[in-house]
């Protein structure tokens, strides 16, 4: 887990509108979609600087891997929820829509903390509809989970960052949510992975149909000195439970 003893906040400096409400997309063709807010950011990889608006993630020091576990499960099962509800309402269709989002952040392990970096890389959404509730999870998955070891990172003058990756795509036919974080050494990255295996498996015990199938699709591996959380969910494994949901 993060090395990280210092109380993190985010400051969040660019309106994503992520509460602007839901709104149908319109009759025309297809296109790639981003915020005005975000627009000449996206493609070019522009460094900002960002802010927690404090909805859901406490100001404090969180390196219980039970707890990142949790609260990795909870975003991904509201996110989940908020398609189905789409979905019932006619507003979302996992055969026809796709959307891609990715983007980087890093966290400067300094106590009071109030700063930190994001990268937002790529926003590609061809329903509107869908974007308050894509930007509503990238902003939970900003920090990584806690998952990343503090290590000397260039974009504070050498001083200490946790840095983590998020990629969350729909193409179809899988909806994949990847979390990339870096650790001190390919050892700390491979110790951890089955330690977060068998965290996620305690999980599964006595869990709705929803957390157990996104805990079963879910997989733990490390690379060099990175550790990886991938979620993949083919379409099929969701329908039923979207349909029960319904009934």
């Amino acid at each position: 887990m993060s090395n990280q003893k210092a109380k993190n906040s985010i400051l969040f400096l660019t309106t994503l509108g992520v509460y602007l409400g839901l709104v149908l997309a319109g009759g025309a063709a297809p296109q790639v979609y981003a915020h005005a807010a975000m627009t000449r950011n996206f493609e070019i990889i522009d460094e900002i600087e960002f802010k927690d608006d404090l909805d859901k993630k406490p100001d404090d020091d969180r390196t219980d891997i039970n707890l990142s576990v949790q609260v990795y499960l909870e975003d991904v099962e509201q996110f989940l929820a908020a398609l189905n509800s789409l979905a019932q309402k006619g507003q979302f269709d996992a055969k026809a829509d796709s959307f891609e989002v990715i983007q980087s952040s890093s966290l400067p392990c300094v106590a009071s903390n109030k700063q930190g970096s994001y990268t937002p890389v790529k926003f590609d959404s061809r329903n509107t509809v869908v974007n308050p509730f894509l930007e509503r999870l990238t902003k939970q998955a900003n920090y990584g989970y806690s998952l990343a070891d503090c290590v000397a990172d260039p974009h504070f003058n050498g001083g200490e960052a946790s840095d983590s990756r998020f990629t969350l795509k729909q193409d179809g036919s899988t909806l994949t949510l990847q979390i990339a974080v870096r650790k001190s050494s390919p050892q700390s990255a491979s110790t951890l992975v089955p330690a977060l295996t068998e965290t996620f498996g305690r999980f599964r015990k006595n869990a709705v149909p929803l957390r157990q199938a996104i805990i079963d699709r879910t997989s733990v591996r490390a690379e060099n000195d990175q550790l990886f959380v991938i979620t993949r969910l083919p379409r099929g494994s969701l329908d039923p439970l979207f349909a029960r949901d319904a009934k």
